[in-house]
């Protein structure tokens, strides 16, 4: 693009949103229109489109929850409430929507439903943070865990009994049945009677145990003694059974006593210990949730206390897992933190909880050593399996996003990011992610939204202030102002990010110095003088090159493992005009880091740069489709290469590649193919591949005005006049900015002498908008009415 970008967007990047979805009110489009009116604090728009998107989807919770959103930011808490309510109604399990319902009903004065619905959404996935710190926020008290079996007592030794039989004792027998009942645990593996008789599942209960029967003491008689006469020793016999039936109660009370003594204790231990657990969790939960390399440091810390109560707790191990895999693969811990992410996730793996982070670290862990084809892969498969379950994971679906693009599929890393954030919407990482693959896609109007966000719910968030520093810099006309203060904030920060963005920061500014620079030569004293004030680049040329090499110094020394720093001196070097030598820094890129697809991306798109460099543009796509697997921004760049060397055949294959999937969206391959067959005259093959991608194009009304131009041509080819300017009217109303329609549209014109006038309108109005384009002459023809 090459308008500038501001802090909200432009009349024209939001008409190009209006039109998309004007142009398919029933597709998706109603989301980032929507959002962007939200942003904006349009809210009669907001709640406009959102309702509309609830009729074009009403089997889906999203819209519903969308404009729960718009109303809340309005105070409207009751109605919030009605369509988060709808939401549930339409999606029950949704985790986002029971937690939206169960905190505006906390909010609102519905206590009990309110926590019963974040009871529900912990249900769902109680590892989510958002619903913790819900829970937290609210004082919801989870599910007490199962009190652990009583310990049983040590025997205690029995009292002395009289020498006689145990039939005699009948006082002494119902005291330890009794006992028996309360005190003597069953061994784990036995079944457990019902009252009918029949077997139960085997249970670690107690039950009652019959007494064991004594054997009867011998009497020694006397010869003095008639043994019929009872009347002297039946006094003495029941003295003794007294006594030792005193014995024996007193030794079982002090078992009881002590039984329950023991017990109280261990539940008041386990208690405290839940509780300091759940409370370790909590801090580390709400620090993951900040992403930036101070919290990731401090929720370690507090996992790591979490461990120190429950050294095998599953979730504790895989939180730990998940952050190390983070500081090493994106902040640059090195070896230390890899290492620890792999035992942490060795541990976790060891448990039976089920873990989201445990499944993400693992993903990730597999990714940044290489092996990312085998962990997108399990990856996708864990993802199906909750959904499947009713358990969607905003987490899994960021994870799943983050292997895509670093795959270089951005397509698909852009659906699951989209289904990430309509899971948590308020997840700063999540919408950092969304800018970085926007970006990366082209679509810079949203990819600026998108950091925003970010920006919104965690003030001065390293990435997404990296990501827009980056963006700016990449534009035609940058504002270099805005680009300096974002860059400065990332390099005075404190607590400081990390070294890996504090290095990115200062290629950054390098790249800033090289623009800004470049720049100045164009500009009136006054108005350089202001610039190097703004931004701090000297207005001397040679001052300023010394500032650009040490500030690219200054990151190479903080970061030499990174080759991002590589590919953002690569675009200073193509910017400057030098690609072959942009070219070189994107070959030790690749050296350091074959498998990363964008990588092979970036070098591809520098040879393309110089004449000559498609044939080994095409041999770096080709190893990076080895390496990856089918990649269909890849493959869509080969079929570019190919393209560009002549050989239309083998790029028609490639773009047939990259639309293989009928569920798959990729409309730049089939502008690409439309445009092949436009020029070989296969009217019909070409209609039908510019037709369904100008209807792809959801949100890039550009590339939509680019499709429906030459869809025009199409029907101009086939002798088609109606439908001819029919197309070229669309063009024009999706993106009003894109000269080339104007001039197609005036040469179709041009045959019917009664249309002169207009033909003379248009011409006029491409030269206005292209003086020096590539239809120039021919334009300059029509509008002087030849």
């Amino acid at each position: 693009m090459s308008t500038s970008l501001t802090k909200t967007l432009s009349p024209a990047e939001l008409a190009k949103l209006e039109h998309a979805f004007a142009a398919d009110p029933s597709s998706d489009a109603y989301k980032p229109l929507a959002e962007a009116y939200l942003g904006m604090g349009r809210f009669m728009e907001a709640m406009v489109v959102c309702k509309k998107g609830v009729k074009a989807h009403p089997n889906a919770s999203d819209p519903r929850l969308l404009l729960a959103r718009v109303y809340a930011e309005q105070g409207k808490d009751k109605k919030a409430l009605e369509e988060a309510l709808s939401a549930l109604q339409v999606q029950p399990a949704d985790k986002a929507a029971l937690r939206m319902a169960g905190s505006l009903q906390l909010k609102t004065g519905e206590p009990e439903p309110g926590k019963a619905n974040l009871l529900k959404a912990w249900q769902v996935d109680p590892n989510d943070s958002d619903t913790l710190s819900l829970i937290q926020q609210y004082k919801v008290e989870l599910p007490k865990p199962a009190a652990p079996a009583p310990v049983a007592p040590a025997p205690v030794a029995a009292a002395p009994v009289a020498s006689a039989p145990v039939a005699a004792a009948p006082v002494a027998a119902a005291p330890v049945a009794a006992a028996s009942v309360q005190t003597q645990p069953v061994a784990s593996g036995l079944p457990v009677a019902r009252p009918n008789g029949t077997p139960a599942r085997t249970e670690n209960v107690a039950r009652p145990v019959a007494p064991t029967p004594r054997r009867p003491v011998a009497v020694e008689q006397d010869d003095d003694i008639d043994v019929d006469d009872d009347d002297d020793a039946s006094p003495r016999r029941r003295a003794k059974q007294n006594s030792s039936s005193k014995y024996i109660t007193l030794g079982l009370f002090v078992v009881i006593v002590a039984s329950v003594v023991g017990y109280s204790v261990v539940s008041s231990r386990t208690k405290r210990n839940n509780l300091e657990y759940k409370k370790q969790l909590d801090a580390a939960t709400e620090q993951l949730k900040h992403d930036s390399f101070d919290s990731y440091k401090k929720a370690c810390e507090a996992a790591d206390k979490a461990l120190e109560v429950y050294p095998d707790g599953t979730a504790a191990h895989g939180y730990l897992a998940y952050a190390y895999a983070i500081r090493w693969g994106e902040h640059g811990g090195g070896d230390d933190a890899r290492r620890r992410a792999e035992e942490h996730l060795a541990a976790a793996k060891k448990g039976t909880e089920v873990s989201s982070h445990l499944y993400a670290s693992e993903a990730l862990i597999k990714t940044y050593g290489g092996k990312g084809k085998e962990g997108l892969g399990e990856l996708e498969t864990r993802v199906k399996a909750f959904d499947a379950e009713g358990k969607a994971s905003s987490l899994l679906y960021l994870t799943l996003g983050l292997v895509q693009m670093n795959a270089g599929d951005l397509e698909h890393a852009r659906d699951n990011l989209e289904k990430a954030q309509s899971l948590s919407p308020d997840d700063p990482r999540i919408y950092a992610s969304l800018g970085a693959v926007y970006r990366r896609l082209g679509q810079d109007a949203v990819a600026w939204q998108k950091y925003d966000f970010a920006l919104r719910y965690e003030k001065d968030h390293p990435e997404s202030l990296l990501g827009k520093g980056l963006l700016i810099l990449e534009q035609d006309e940058p504002n270099f102002e805005m680009a300096s203060a974002m860059l400065k904030k990332l390099l005075v920060a404190d607590p400081p990010p990390s070294p890996r963005q504090l290095a990115a920061a200062q290629l950054a500014r390098s790249l800033l110095v090289s623009r800004v620079s470049a720049s100045m030569a164009t500009l009136k004293p006054d108005v350089q003088a202001k610039l190097s004030e703004a931004t701090g680049v000297p207005v001397d040329k040679e001052k300023a090159r010394a500032d650009m090499l040490k500030a690219e110094q200054d990151g190479f020394a903080l970061d030499k493992a990174n080759p991002e720093l590589l590919l953002i001196k690569g675009r200073r070097l193509l910017a400057e005009g030098q690609p072959d030598a942009a070219a070189e820094e994107m070959r030790k890129a690749i050296k350091m880091d074959s498998s990363r697809a964008q990588f092979h991306v970036e070098l591809a798109k520098a040879l393309m740069g110089k004449q000559g460099g498609e044939k080994e543009a095409a041999e770096a796509l080709t190893t990076a489709l080895r390496t990856m697997g089918d990649s269909p921004k890849l493959v869509v760049m080969l079929g570019n290469a190919y393209r560009r060397q002549g050989k239309l055949d083998d790029a028609i294959t490639q773009y047939q590649r990259a639309v293989k999937d009928p569920k798959a969206k990729n409309p730049e391959a089939r502008l690409a193919m439309g445009g092949i067959y436009r020029e070989r005259s296969e009217w019909e093959k070409a209609q039908e591949q510019l037709e369904k991608a100008s209807q792809e194009f959801v949100g890039q009304s550009d590339r939509a005005a680019l499709a429906l131009t030459e869809l025009g041509r199409v029907f101009q080819g086939k002798g088609d006049a109606t439908k001819a300017e029919e197309a070229y009217q669309k063009a024009l109303n999706a993106d009003e900015n894109y000269s080339p329609a104007y001039y197609f549209y005036a040469s179709a014109l041009s045959k019917d002498r009664k249309q002169g006038d207009k033909v003379r309108a248009l011409a006029q109005e491409y030269l206005k908008r292209d003086p020096k384009g590539e239809h120039a002459s021919d334009a300059q023809r029509l509008a002087s009415g030849g």
